[in-house]
């Protein structure tokens, strides 16, 4: 297979074209032929891919087996004993504002069960916001979809691929196939849009971010995450950093550049979160060791059990880059401006 050709862009997020090389590599997840090269605009520092596979080309660079279009495995809390039932209903209704999950005669240590499930909840259940009108960009094969119907939202999705689609359409009858820039809705119209490692794919950040946050409702909620080009990982690893994933990946985001193309777009950053996940780690460890020509401590890092040892030490250690803002995922909150 042939090198799919490329075009050389200015940056996306200040227009200009000054810019110079930081990290090189090839594609280490579906070896698509090429080298690809991460610049940093001289002029605002942020971070793309230059040149990139062009417009007509991108979809090529998507196999069958990529994962966000696999068949999705909804992650429903609203399973397991009636015990962990009632605690995630609590952390739900207590925390993110689900008033149909609310019971006040719960006792003392369903509360304090609550309180522990709250922060893993909080990273795969939306916040509850106006009436409910939920609007996931990027969807996949609906997993996240499955999830939001699930705890009562109206739900509506956007997925580029066709394949991808047809399993999301399991979860909603509502879903547009097809660029985010030309899904017909209203503006106004949605009380919670998410968009889960999308941004980083797109050709316009910008203009993204503006239909997204013109199609939020007065007073709604844009839940952005992508990879965090300014975390632990990037800095430690280098081009062996897991994040890059390119050719995809076309745009590499710092809190600072997120920030600041939402706020071009039209919106406001009003929380941040960070988090750490052991597997990011060690896949780009693995990487750097087989850049280094030591494939033989590369498969043993891989081995079940010293992969197994490795992630025990990180969940314990990694909370600490969390709280220290290093994350190698950060998602951000955003309303209008």
């Amino acid at each position: 297979m042939s090198s799919l050709p490329t075009i050389d862009v200015p940056c996306a997020l200040c227009g200009h074209g000054r810019a110079e090389p930081v990290w090189t590599t090839p594609d280490r997840a579906f070896a698509i032929p090429g080298l690809f090269t991460v610049v940093r605009c001289r002029d605002c520092g942020f971070l793309y891919q230059r040149p990139r596979v062009r417009n007509e080309h991108l979809a090529g660079c998507y196999p069958d087996q990529y994962p966000r279009h696999q068949e999705p495995s909804p992650r429903v809390p609203l399973k397991g004993s009636a015990t962990r039932i009632r605690a995630v209903r609590c952390a739900l209704a207590r925390g993110l504002g689900y008033a149909r999950f609310r019971d006040d005669e719960i006792g003392f240590f369903t509360r304090l069960r609550a309180r522990t499930l709250l922060r893993r909840l909080r990273w795969s259940c939306p916040p509850w916001v106006g009436a409910g009108r939920y609007l996931d960009v990027g969807c996949g094969s609906g997993a996240g979809l499955g999830v939001a119907r699930a705890l009562g939202w109206q739900v509506t999705g956007i997925e580029v691929d066709e394949s991808a689609a047809q399993k999301a359409r399991r979860f909603t009858d509502e879903l547009h196939v097809g660029d985010v820039l030309e899904a017909p809705f209203a503006a106004a119209r949605f009380d919670v849009i998410t968009a889960f490692h999308v941004l980083e794919h797109v050709v316009d950040p910008i203009a993204v971010v503006r239909r997204m946050v013109d199609w939020l409702a007065p007073g709604g909620l844009l839940v952005v995450e992508v990879p965090n080009a300014g975390g632990l990982g990037a800095a430690l690893f280098g081009r062996a950093w897991s994040g890059l994933e390119l050719p995809r990946h076309l745009s590499h985001f710092t809190p600072e550049t997120l920030e600041r193309t939402v706020r071009t777009a039209g919106g406001r950053v009003i929380w941040c979160w960070h988090q750490a996940k052991p597997r990011y780690y060690l896949r780009s460890l693995s990487n750097l060791l087989r850049d280094s020509g030591l494939q033989t401590l590369a498969e043993f890092v891989e081995w079940r059990p010293a992969y197994g040892v490795l992630k025990l030490f990180l969940e314990l250690t990694l909370p600490l880059v969390s709280l220290a803002g290093r994350g190698e995922v950060i998602r951000i909150g955003a309303a209008r401006d």
